[in-house]
């Protein structure tokens, strides 16, 4: 899940994530860690100001939430100082995504150290070392043991809530890599579960079984749908194209600009193209997004007081009422999940099998499937890697010369029907 830095000042949307680091007094927590002496020169007080009083401080962090800094007090302008520089890099470097994860992990890292009457910011090697093999043995909820790619997540969160914190964490300390490896040894590097792709014939089943295009939600949905696999979207670039993003181009199709993507942090932007297929209309990208903005126009949004340089930066796809009323409220990615999940159980298909990352999946699948070469995968995807496009080549590659189609497919066809003795 690493992702580029970004400096650029995130969306309002998201401001309880992003807001600025503070530190307030808390009450003494009892058994609280001592911390090792500070690094910088301790705040100096005038004679008439009180001394500070010595317990714990909580940090209040948009990445992690609170925090409780061990015996802080005593340090409250430092820690604020160093709190505020390591927000603007560790909160805005990371994706809507990662910081749901991190502030996930987090929490059960916490929790799972209150249980046992240890301190989760004492920069403690030898903790870390026992939560990492909880994690592998047991798990959450009794779910079996984590995945390795899923610990090294929560090492990254707790990294991360140090770092916030100003407490120095070396996570390749002797002890804690000695743990890690013989975890990875034992249990293996587990692919990830993949999303079913929604290859064309199982993406024309979900539109069809989409409410009637003549309507707000069916439009917005079969749109949602043929753009998000024609253009290879991520689920959170879907939701986040403004109206001036997509660009109708006669006679071809859809021009799209992907503004921020996981790939491209600091939103240079990216254009992809997406064909028309005017031949199968209810399988179009073109009509369907047509459909869709007969409807998108009539939201309070887009009045005759909004501006054309307003309106471009309107959501492209929003919230649509029970009563059929287009709202112009800008959706959450969790909708896209949501909707082919939907759409794939009204198909009569396993839902459970099926994410947001199907429509991308799919078309880099049917891609494979009619031999599309790896560079223009690559440019309709947007991936950096080719390690990852590859995983969508795999198995239609291992079909391809393969050496037993001109064994057994030749031994057929020249009727050698004896393949040897008994």
């Amino acid at each position: 899940m690493a992702e580029s830095p970004d400096l650029s000042p995130t969306n309002a949307a998201e401001s309880p994530l992003t807001g600025p680091e503070t530190v307030c007094p808390a009450d003494p927590v009892p058994g609280a860690g001592a911390l090792a002496a500070p690094t910088a020169d301790p705040p100096v007080f005038a004679a008439a100001d009180p001394p500070p009083t010595a317990g714990p401080h909580i940090l209040q962090t948009g990445l992690l939430g609170p925090l409780i800094v061990p015996d802080g007090a005593a340090r409250a302008a430092e820690i604020e100082e160093l709190s505020r520089r390591a927000a603007v890099y560790a909160t805005r470097a990371k994706g809507d995504g990662t910081r749901r994860a991190y502030r996930s992990a987090w929490r059960h890292y916490a929790t799972w150290c209150a249980g046992l009457g240890r301190e989760p910011l004492a920069a403690d090697p030898d903790t870390i070392a026992m939560y990492v093999v909880h994690l592998a043995d047991a798990g959450r909820a009794g779910r079996g043991g984590l995945a390795v790619s899923s610990i090294r997540v929560h090492l990254a969160a707790i990294k991360t809530a140090h770092l916030l914190a100003g407490l120095s964490l070396d996570l390749r300390h002797p002890r804690l890599a000695m743990v890690i490896e013989g975890v990875t040894r034992s249990t293996g590097v587990r692919p990830r579960r993949q999303a079913a792709p929604a290859v064309p014939d199982l993406l024309r089943r979900m539109l069809a079984a989409r409410p009637p295009g003549e309507t707000p939600l069916g439009a917005r949905d079969r749109a949602m749908l043929l753009l998000g696999f024609g253009a290879a979207l991520r689920r959170s670039e879907l939701v986040s194209l403004t109206l001036g993003d997509v660009e109708t181009v006669p006679g071809r199709g859809l021009l799209l600009t992907i503004g921020r993507s996981k790939t491209d942090q600091h939103g240079a932007g990216q254009r992809v193209a997406v064909h028309a297929n005017p031949t199968e209309p209810g399988c179009c990208p073109a009509a369907a997004l047509e459909a869709w903005l007969r409807h998108r126009r009539t939201g309070p949004d887009l009045d005759w007081t909004a501006s054309a340089s307003m309106r471009a930066e309107r959501p492209l796809f929003c919230a649509v009422t029970k009563a059929r009323k287009v709202t112009g409220t800008k959706l959450s990615d969790k909708v896209v999940a949501r909707l082919i999940k939907q759409a794939a159980a009204d198909a009569g298909l396993d839902a459970e099998k099926f994410s947001g990352h199907s429509l991308r999946r799919g078309l880099l699948t049917a891609g494979a499937d009619n031999r599309a070469q790896l560079a223009d995968l690559m440019r309709q995807s947007r991936h950096r890697s080719a390690q990852s496009v590859l995983g969508y080549l795999e198995p239609a590659d291992l079909w391809r010369n393969n050496v037993t189609d001109g064994v057994f497919g030749r031994t057929a066809a020249d009727g050698e029907g004896d393949l040897g003795p008994a």
